[in-house]
């Protein structure tokens, strides 16, 4: 009878299936995706002075394309995190990785960059998208952007695990273990993310996956709220056994 009662257990769809406390080594927030916003990103960062004062700053990626001031929200950032007032850490994203790519491979990157916001990134840095062959507005945009800022971008890393909550730019595959080479799943996505909990009791924090609001299921905390679109930036607030949601 025991044995049964285990099995019927077990399978109960009542049952929770992630219930790992959330046990950050220290409080800290994150912040979805910017997407250009600059103006968004300094009226959240006023806000974190009252909500969160001197935590540390993660930054989930996806700084550039679409918005306005792509430049202007990588500049910021960089400063951010070299000034030393509080620690920042600002990660990669898909966007990131496709400007990136862009400025590796302008003629075959082109296309893939500018469908998805590309356009307006160059604009951000003051030059025309529709002027010049591809290779020609990388070699503008390197100039633009100086050789600090792209060395600045090209670094970021992919995952920041702080206790048993790991922030990245998408998540990752939720059936494997975290790692940074495998990095795929940390920029662009999987598709179980949102159907299959992990089962190592970490937490995960990620943007890339527009939401109406943020959203905290299963050991995975969502945080990107379409801030291009809707005027909604989005931060955690991240502390052991308790998480609160602040947006423009």
């Amino acid at each position: 009878m025991a044995r049964f009662r285990a099995l019927i257990n077990r399978f109960d769809p009542r049952k929770p299936r992630f219930v790992a406390p959330i046990t950050p080594d220290r409080p800290f927030v994150a912040v979805g995706d910017i997407h250009g916003r600059l103006d968004l990103l300094e009226a959240l960062l006023v806000m974190l002075e009252s909500e969160a004062p001197k935590l540390p700053l993660v930054f989930l990626g996806d700084y550039v394309d679409r918005g306005p001031d792509s430049a202007g929200v990588l500049r910021k950032l960089m400063t951010l995190e070299q000034d030393g007032a509080r620690e920042v850490v600002c990660l990669m994203g898909n966007h990131e990785a496709m400007m990136l790519e862009f400025l590796d491979m302008p003629g075959a990157k082109w296309p893939l960059w500018t469908r998805n916001g590309g356009s307006a990134t160059l604009r951000s840095f003051g030059l025309d998208p529709d002027s010049g062959s591809p290779a020609e507005t990388r070699d503008r945009l390197r100039d633009r952007a100086g050789l600090a800022l792209l060395e600045w971008i090209d670094e970021r890393p992919l995952i920041w695990q702080n206790g048993n909550v790991v922030t990245s730019h998408a998540g990752g595959d939720p059936t494997r273990p975290i790692e940074p080479h495998r990095g795929h799943g940390l920029l662009w996505g999987h598709p179980k993310i949102f159907s299959t909990p992990r089962q190592d009791g970490l937490w995960m924090v990620h943007g890339h996956f527009i939401r109406d609001k943020p959203e905290m299921k299963d050991g995975r905390i969502g945080i990107d709220t379409g801030a291009c679109h809707t005027g909604h930036l989005t931060a955690a607030i991240i502390e052991p056994g308790f998480v609160r949601f602040v947006s423009t």
